[in-house]
């Protein structure tokens, strides 16, 4: 990973970054977007004595023609209905006059017509945060009127999964940090510098580049990525990249010419993205019908497994036909071990829509569901066929899932790859925001992956090192009764990432400033980090070790974990003594 790392594009600090951006803007303003409390104002009115432009706030505005009534009390008497009009017609009204930074309120890129006058006349900078920060952030003022409730973190969290698939439309993205704010606006002018340098590439002037803007072509094509997995005759290829669904008939048809499909998948995919692949499978004459399932861990269980099989006999699906699994890890685990059952072997097809089922789940061939005993207890390794990971996909994934999903690629970079651990602490808002950054992050997570399930397909040895985080991750959403709601997948793997770097500094393997260092990255992105993060955690230390002994990885009664020697220097240690991790466990327990 060393030798492919992108230089990273900073603010010259002269007079020429200023020109080239101005060229690129081509008389447009900067509308700066984002939650309440992610420093659209506070950095704003830096930018724009930076680079000698007027600074706007479209809620000043609106209270201005209010005759000074403050945003809370327009809200508590007209209702936010009129107080969205009339921040619609602000918008509209300031986007036409001369070139500005504008800073709008957290709501108003919710708006369509508000989005397209935009696009017409602004380039949109959005302003990411964690929850955890904005939260803190906003508490300080207590001004926010959606906010005025018994638990302004719910209504918070509910907002942000709301608004954060829309705020990922914008044309850029920097991560609002708890900084000083000279660095956030540093940090922002060289992510405007690098937008400018970089489109289109190879301009042969700036006015070239002022034409390229004005026209406002289509976002570049992504170039697919395939990821071999070398299995000998049970080989598969992983494709990635954007647009992957519209082609998913030509993909199986490749694989498995003549086959029908039965494809499974739960009721929020099937909303969102089914259409899509059934027009692409009628378009090659391919023969399908569907199975949906209830959304959530739920339906990995006995009964849904019957059903799924059942359903797929009922379908005619024979051994060369094809079982498509179209949804996340859940989807993935149900279709996988359902395909494996079914006249003992159908074909089997992956076409993952969340980051976490991108980047691990879907690779591997691991199937299976749960019991009242454990996690994925009952199962079997059973390939796929193909597996297509499609970046388009997760323009829906709530922010919360992708942030699940993100722990898993930092688990990649832990293992083994020190490189890429610092690639994703430079770029991580990139990955969040950008397509071509994301189908980059996958390709690397799936060949690290790849590379270890060709060495030991069935968790024999080193296939183990994948379960870093799992053995406390398992432990803890066992703990909760895989109550999603409290905790997903991701975020158990978060926490165990923490605290099998914790456990191992105890150990005296690596460093407490590694694990620091671990934390920092993790809770920047927005992921919690400490076990007295989850919602209403009342188990102890003893806990949390029967539930760790109820895991598959238990090997003749002894802990097994997955310890580091230091970043990107991952081992399996067996044996591990119980005690050691008893009191590991309280002191993290009790750790502020």
């Amino acid at each position: 990973m060393g030798e492919t790392e992108p230089a990273r594009v900073g603010w010259p600090g002269d007079g020429r970054g200023g020109a080239i951006l101005r060229a690129a803007l081509a008389g447009r303003s900067i509308v700066l977007v984002g939650m309440m409390g992610s420093g659209k104002t506070s950095i704003g009115q830096r930018l724009a004595q930076r680079l000698s432009l007027p600074f706007k706030d479209a809620d000043a505005e609106i209270v201005a023609a209010a005759a000074g009534m403050s945003i809370p009390d327009i809200f508590a008497k007209y209702g936010e209905a009129h107080f969205r009009d009339c921040e619609r017609r602000v918008i509209a009204r300031l986007l036409a006059g001369e070139p500005c930074i504008l800073a709008t309120g957290g709501g108003a890129f919710m708006d369509e017509g508000t989005r397209e006058r935009i696009r017409e006349r602004g380039l949109s900078l959005w302003f990411d945060a964690a929850h955890d920060v904005l939260l803190r952030r906003v508490r300080r003022k207590g001004d926010r009127p959606l906010l005025q409730t018994s638990d302004p973190a719910a209504v918070l969290r509910r907002l942000m999964d709301e608004r954060y698939p829309v705020y990922r439309q914008a044309d850029i993205a920097v991560l609002s940090r708890d900084v000083a704010h000279e660095v956030m606006v540093e940090e922002t002018l060289a992510a405007l510098y690098g937008w400018a340098k970089g489109e289109p590439e190879n301009a042969a002037s700036t006015a070239d580049l002022a034409r390229f803007m004005t026209s406002r072509p289509p976002p570049r094509a992504i170039e697919p990525q395939t990821v071999p997995v070398g299995l000998g005759d049970r080989a598969y290829d992983i494709v990635i990249g954007a647009g992957l669904l519209d082609q998913a008939g030509d993909h199986i048809a490749r694989v498995a010419p003549g086959a029908a499909c039965a494809i499974v998948t739960d009721g929020n995919v099937a909303r969102l993205q089914l259409p899509v692949l059934r027009h692409s499978l009628e378009a090659r004459g391919i023969r399908s019908s569907v199975i949906v399932v209830e959304p959530g861990e739920g339906s990995k269980s006995f009964p849904v497994f019957q059903s799924v099989c059942e359903q797929i006999l009922e379908a005619r699906i024979e051994r060369r036909d094809v079982v498509v699994a179209l949804g996340g890890g859940v989807v993935g685990d149900l279709a996988g071990f359902a395909a494996a059952s079914v006249r003992r072997g159908s074909r089997f097809v992956q076409i993952p829509t969340t980051l976490l089922a991108q980047v691990d789940s879907s690779v591997g061939g691991k199937t299976g569901i749960n019991t009242a005993q454990g996690k994925n207890l009952v199962g079997a390794f059973y390939q796929p066929s193909l597996v297509l990971a499609d970046v388009d996909a997760l323009a829906t994934l709530p922010l919360r899932e992708f942030r699940a999903g993100y722990a898993e690629i930092v688990k990649y970079g832990l293992i083994d790859d020190f490189f890429f651990f610092e690639w994703l602490e430079s770029n991580a808002s990139a990955v969040f925001a950008d397509r071509a950054a994301r189908v980059e992050a996958i390709s690397v997570s799936c060949r690290a992956k790849a590379k270890i399930v060709a060495r030991d397909e069935t968790e024999q040895g080193d296939r183990a090192l994948l379960n870093l985080g799992h053995t406390f991750g398992h432990a803890f959403e066992r703990l909760v009764h895989y109550d999603s709601a409290r905790l997903v997948h991701g975020e158990g793997v978060a926490i165990g990432l923490v605290c099998a770097l914790r456990f191992s500094a105890r150990l005296g393997m690596c460093s407490l400033q590694e694990a620091e260092r671990v934390e920092r990255h993790l809770t920047r992105v927005g992921l919690p980090t400490r076990i007295r993060d989850i919602p209403g955690w009342r188990a102890d230390a003893d806990s949390v070790l029967d539930a760790m002994f109820q895991d598959k990885k238990v090997e003749k009664g002894a802990l097994t974990f997955v310890l580091l020697r230091g970043i990107g220097r991952s081992f399996v240690a067996k044996g591990v003594d119980v005690d050691a991790a008893r009191s590991f466990l309280k002191d993290e327990m009790a750790r502020e």
